[in-house]
């Protein structure tokens, strides 16, 4: 859905676990922890297509990040 007046989109849980690698349940823990700003309109959370893309690509360079940092570490171990 958009909302009135903007090109923002915005998802539910339910509509963003199916566009991501994450369940509806995590993604609420994401929200309500703050890795993912969203918004509780009544009973469901809502998040922009925008913060989920934000997120899913830091967590992407992230685990980049730690699997070059491990392979550091098992061509170190290699070589004893």
């Amino acid at each position: 859905m958009t909302l009135p007046g903007t090109t923002i989109e915005v998802l539910t849980l339910k509509e963003a676990a199916k566009v991501s690698p994450y369940s509806p349940d995590y993604l609420n823990l994401l929200v309500r922890k703050g890795k993912i700003r969203g918004r509780k309109i009544g009973r469901d959370w809502l998040v922009t297509k925008q913060e989920l893309y934000v997120y899913l690509k830091r967590q992407h360079e992230e685990s980049r990040s730690r699997v070059h940092e491990l392979s550091k570490f098992v061509k170190k171990l290699d070589k004893e």
